[in-house]
């Protein structure tokens, strides 16, 4: 430890304060968006209907006539959706192996197992080849997930999932960037999430996109009957928000480096602490979650999508390859093929994440670990995943498992400006220069793994079914 501290002591010495004001997270609002919604909280100016016209109207284009049901959250969705299939219990759901754990809380407390798919760290698309493979008599649906920002192509997995009667739930919550990209036209179930880190926060709330009418009028009827969220609960929720915003975007940069002191000198990781402040359920899981949204909420999912313009996203975007194009080869780059390459959060892959975290902060750059809650989802051994022999073999999903694992998250958003984008790429160099090149793996996505290891192989038939 004295070693690096010695490190970070020289390398600053030869190339000056390092040090960079911005968090891996940004709150995507304007202060009026703020004060918006604390208006709203204490005088509404439309109705529950009316806002919800207004959103399916939005919404319901000629490109996706899908159905429109707007919710509290993706996860209260996924859970209305589960609550009107009644799927029966031992049912399988296969589902990318990197996604929030509350998505596969939800799907676990209905009784049903998740079978992880792999994803591919180029391309962040669940591996489509071994899709097939993984369907049973049990499965009754695919729950796929765009993650960081990065779309990819849904025809595959839409066809070989109806092949087999199954529906296809699209998990859009991190890629919006407007209501003419909202998701495939033939997937069941599509979702779009505006919690307070994604992109145009409405500070809560989600869009569901229903292709069954019946379908549609089953969870729209069954919602109706929720207990609908306080106009004092979303209140809350705003000012709090508010609070962290002025931490992470608003201060002026002695007042942040100030505060970061703080943090420091009483223990506390700046980190985590926002991180335990972002959570839309920190408390009363399933009473909160099964909400509708307050009549505040709905004004601003309809006001700040609205008046979103995809244009918006290119300058993050252009900052974002700026310093991905500039990153030393000690880096991995994530979703660099994907279909669509937009950004949310900036993850890069490296070999010690917690190290490399731990010597940049020591050059003034806060990357950090976990500044999400994408987590990998451990897959249960013995899936079905091959029938005849479900006893004894499991896919593991080792290439989730890799960039979960390797991941760290960079300070790099279109908050901030080029000079400090140049100091971080510069951070990154001096730190990665002793550790090595990154060396990528090779994964052999057409083989299962017994016993959850990499020991013996078998290679995957395609299903019988």
């Amino acid at each position: 430890m004295e070693g690096n501290t010695q490190f970070a002591a020289d390398d600053r010495k030869k190339v000056g304060d390092l040090r960079v004001p911005y968090q891996c997270l940004t709150i995507d609002a304007h202060w009026n968006d703020v004060l918006t919604a604390l208006q709203q909280c204490v005088s509404p100016t439309e109705t529950r209907e009316q806002l919800i016209e207004s959103l399916q109207q939005l919404w319901m284009t000629d490109k996706n006539p899908n159905f429109v049901l707007p919710c509290l959250s993706v996860r209260t969705a996924l859970d209305l959706y589960l609550r009107i299939m009644k799927y029966p219990p031992g049912s399988e759901v296969i589902m990318s192996a990197i996604n929030i754990p509350d998505m596969a809380r939800v799907v676990n407390h209905h009784g049903l197992r998740i079978v992880p798919i792999d994803v591919n760290i180029e391309t962040l698309s669940p591996k489509v080849e071994i899709l097939e493979s993984l369907i049973n008599h049990k499965t009754v649906a695919v729950l796929v997930a765009h993650i960081y920002g990065k779309w990819f192509k849904m025809d595959e997995i839409v066809k070989i999932a109806h092949k087999y009667n199954l529906h296809v739930l699209e998990d859009c919550a991190e890629v919006f960037r407007g209501v003419t990209h909202s998701g495939h036209p033939e997937t069941d179930l599509s979702f779009f999430s505006f919690g307070v880190i994604k992109t145009v926060t409405s500070f809560g709330g989600a869009i569901a996109r229903i292709k069954d009418k019946a379908l549609y009028e089953s969870m729209r009827d069954f919602y109706a009957t929720y207990p609908v969220q306080l106009n004092s609960e979303y209140r809350k929720k705003v000012m709090k928000y508010s609070g962290l915003k002025i931490i992470i975007d608003s201060l002026p940069t002695q007042v942040v480096y100030f505060c970061m002191y703080l943090f420091d000198c009483f223990g506390i990781d700046i980190n985590n602490f926002i991180i335990s402040n972002i959570r839309g359920f920190p408390s009363d899981f399933w009473m909160k979650l099964r909400h509708q949204p307050s009549v505040p909420l709905l004004h601003m999912l309809y006001r700040r999508i609205s008046g979103f313009d995809e244009s918006s996203l290119q300058d993050g975007k252009e900052k974002c390859d700026y310093v991905n194009g500039r990153l030393p080869s000690t880096a991995g780059v994530v979703g660099y093929k994907a279909n669509v390459r937009n950004y949310w959060l900036f993850p890069i892959l490296v070999q010690n994440p917690t190290e490399v975290a731990e010597e940049l902060g020591k050059l003034g750059v806060n990357a950090f670990t976990g500044p999400t809650q994408l987590k990998f989802i451990e897959p249960y051994n013995g899936n079905n995943a091959i029938r005849h022999l479900s006893e004894y073999i499991t896919h593991y999903p080792n290439e989730a498992k890799f960039l979960i694992d390797h991941v760290l998250y960079l300070p790099v958003h279109k908050r901030v400006p080029y000079h400090y984008l140049d100091k971080i790429i510069l951070a990154v160099e001096l730190t990665l220069k002793k550790h090595g090149e990154f060396k990528m793996p090779s994964f052999d996505s057409k083989q299962l793994f017994v016993n959850g290891t990499s020991q013996e192989k078998i290679t995957v038939p395609k299903s019988k079914l």
